[in-house]
């Protein structure tokens, strides 16, 4: 890394930047599960599994804090957004086909900023309390990013009406 600064980052920095921005996901994946609750509803358990995963990484971010006795750095309420993505001003529910795509390609961009970000936290590390798991971190983020790229692949349905067939088949005689 070319970044001076970068590599002189303090364990509570770290905590901190980690603590943070997984808490902005979590609450990013809870919006995600609700958004897709009403016409995707394997899309928004998907989202939901994915916020219990950024509860198990927040867990381990406090343990390894309290290992280093850096409890505060994990103990604020961070903001309900993470500040290293853009935020969204789009509708709550999603209704439609483009508003399906157009969800899960944010939560895509996502996911890539928190893979470099998760990757970038491991390589200015220092700390070897912290290596085991910023490098679990990685691993995970890599998948779930993976994960929701395979959810956009071209062919792949990504909403059901909850209609039943016999009513859409009349209305489109």
């Amino acid at each position: 890394m070319d970044n001076l600064t970068a590599l002189t980052l303090l364990p509570h920095e770290q905590l901190s930047i980690a603590h943070t921005h997984e808490t902005g996901e979590l609450n990013r994946y809870r919006r995600l599960a609700l958004s897709f609750l009403p016409i995707a509803p394997h899309i928004s358990r998907l989202m939901a599994a994915l916020g219990m995963e950024c509860e198990q990484r927040i867990q381990t971010l406090r343990n390894v804090a309290t290992q280093l006795e850096l409890e505060a750095c994990v103990s604020l309420n961070p903001p309900r957004e993470s500040p290293f993505l853009p935020r969204s001003s789009r509708h709550f529910f999603v209704v439609d086909d483009a508003m399906s795509r157009d969800a899960l390609m944010g939560a895509e961009d996502a996911a890539e900023v928190t893979c470099r970000l998760f990757a970038w936290l491991l390589e200015t590390n220092a700390t070897p309390e912290l290596h085991r798991p910023l490098l679990a971190f990685v691993t995970q983020k890599n998948n779930e990013y993976r994960i929701i790229q395979e959810c956009r692949e071209p062919g792949r349905p990504i909403w059901t009406s909850r209609m039943p067939q016999h009513i859409k088949a009349a209305s489109a005689i």
